[in-house]
């Protein structure tokens, strides 16, 4: 009898419908403002991340890529039709495209993949709780000028003088400022050029090396970066050592880098822009700051500059490319 009460149940079991799959993530669209004419590994870096957080394009993720040529290019109408198109999110990768963005909407969520400094940029007033519907990363670039200028110093013991270049187009007084005052703690001379990326760049860079200056440091933003291969061909024509904000400045040439890897960030910014927009109140978003920082040193552009790296600053590095 048992037997057969337990075959029953069995039966009764399989005709049971089986528990439903979990739901694939309804389709999200992302406004996206590129900085610059193509995508770059900050955009990689976002499509990885949201590919961890199950969104994959062309599947149930659509970004509509918007490609900003300069920073200060006009971005009402685009950001119009982000609105207009009722994306799910906008993510951003300059000041100006976050600010944009903020006199667009107060509802849409705006994800910022870098700032240098979110509070001094004017995105956010706290970092811990964003207020209204802005949050993402920030990597304080102002501070760590001063320690870029310290390494440089320190590639170089016998220079006295050094170059900060800065693009025109979206210049970072905060690096600059924070630049200024590590010269006087060091007793250099650092010769501010402000620069228009890329077009500029030959002319710059001959200039320096008639002025005498030793290297230089170039002042992150997000056109530099993509700008990075004209900005290594200028410098080993010009045989100009340069020191970079991150790794990925080196591709093009950079003879060093001090920072946090930004494209990181875009990954990071990835995380957060899903959950804003599944409904997580922004306010519980924290923006979020980079916790490590490398230098990376590049033997190549070393031999093609002809410059030996001290074996002082050769130990502190966390990578040496050769």
């Amino acid at each position: 009898m048992i037997q057969l009460l337990a075959a029953a149940l069995l039966v009764i079991l399989s005709l049971l419908p089986a528990p439903a799959r979990a739901e694939a993530p309804k389709l999200l669209r992302v406004g996206y403002i590129v900085n610059g004419p193509e995508k770059t590994v900050f955009e990689e870096q976002f499509e990885l991340g949201m590919k961890e957080q199950g969104y994959v394009p062309g599947v149930n993720l659509q970004v509509l890529y918007y490609h900003q040529l300069r920073p200060d290019h006009d971005l009402r109408e685009v950001m119009k039709s982000f609105v207009d198109g009722k994306v799910d999110a906008i993510l951003v990768s300059t000041r100006g495209g976050a600010l944009a963005a903020k006199a667009a909407t107060t509802t849409i969520p705006i994800i910022f993949g870098a700032t240098r400094d979110a509070i001094q940029d004017g995105l956010v007033e706290s970092l811990a709780k964003p207020e209204a519907n802005v949050t993402g990363q920030s990597f304080h670039a102002g501070e760590l000028s001063a320690k870029r200028v310290q390494l440089m110093r320190e590639t170089f013991p016998k220079a006295n003088r050094f170059g900060v270049v800065f693009n025109t187009y979206y210049p970072s007084q905060i690096q600059i400022d924070e630049a200024a005052r590590a010269q006087k703690a060091l007793g250099i001379e650092l010769v501010f050029k402000g620069i228009a990326v890329p077009e500029g760049l030959d002319q710059a860079f001959a200039e320096l090396r008639r002025e005498g200056v030793a290297a230089i440091f170039v002042v992150s933003d997000v056109s530099t970066i993509t700008n990075r291969v004209k900005l290594g061909e200028a410098a080993l024509k010009h045989g100009m050592p340069m020191m970079m904000s991150n790794k990925r400045y080196l591709t093009g040439g950079g003879l060093m880098s001090y920072g946090p890897d930004i494209s990181e960030g875009f990954r990071r910014a990835a995380r957060q822009l899903v959950r804003a927009a599944s409904g997580t109140p922004v306010s519980a978003l924290p923006v979020e700051n980079p916790t490590r920082f490398e230098l990376v040193i590049d033997m190549r552009a070393a031999r093609a500059l002809g410059v030996e790296i001290p074996s002082s600053v050769l130990a502190g590095a966390d990578q040496v490319i050769d």
